[in-house]
């Protein structure tokens, strides 16, 4: 967390509301204008943007610690996107008057959200450039690497701690929900992962790494 000094830290905690959310309750919607932004206390959310197909793609997931909701307040549009809980969450919100006064007294917290925004750019940039050369098979191996680097694993190491549905997993790859299921078969059948119900276990992660084409 970037350093807010002692009378950043008073106002941020004066101010603040700490909410409880359900899984699948929606933080922010898209539409909506925004009023503050919310900091992840506990749990996880997933950003949400509907597609020209009309369907909803999962554009990225935030945990404890992370910020969300400040790209829209900075431009002082509404949400293009949707904020969504993935599992029982404690989520802050800072009201915007709060934020701004402290970006304007602060110069590292400033530099912090030009950081993040610039992070957010490039990953949407290597999105759109995945999702036109990459195959399903690539996407769905950077997709499982990226589940661990998010929500972690159980206690064997190699399960996915991930709550997301075959569904959801689809969205993050940009394909339908049957193209996951049956490229999860390959992967099984190929000793890269275990299927247990609805749980994943990465077996081989660099497997998956040479597959992706990213260094594990």
């Amino acid at each position: 967390m970037i350093e807010i000094g002692v009378d950043g830290a008073l106002e941020v905690t004066q101010t603040k509301h700490t909410s409880f959310y359900r899984r699948g309750t929606a933080v922010f919607e898209n539409g909506q204008y925004p009023h503050g932004v919310y900091c992840i206390h506990h749990g996880h959310v997933k950003i949400v943007r509907q597609g020209a197909d009309g369907r909803d793609h999962i554009v990225r997931f935030a945990k404890p610690g992370d910020i969300v909701g400040y790209s829209s307040l900075l431009t002082n549009e509404k949400y293009a996107s949707s904020c969504v809980a993935l599992d029982d969450s404690v989520i802050c919100s800072i009201p915007s008057s709060v934020l701004f006064h402290q970006i304007r007294e602060n110069s590292r917290l400033a530099l912090h959200v030009l950081q993040q925004l610039s992070s957010e750019v490039q990953t949407a940039q290597r999105q759109v450039v995945e999702l036109a050369h990459k195959s399903i098979r690539e996407r769905l191996a950077e997709a499982l690497l990226i589940l661990r680097e998010t929500f972690g694993t159980i206690d064997d190491g190699m399960t996915l701690a991930s709550p997301l549905t075959r569904e959801e997993i689809a969205s993050v790859v940009g394909t339908a929900p049957e193209s996951v299921i049956r490229t999860l078969s390959e992967f099984k059948a190929d000793k890269l992962i275990a299927i247990n119900g609805r749980s994943i276990q990465l077996t081989n992660p660099k497997g998956l790494a040479r597959i992706a084409n990213i260094q594990d």
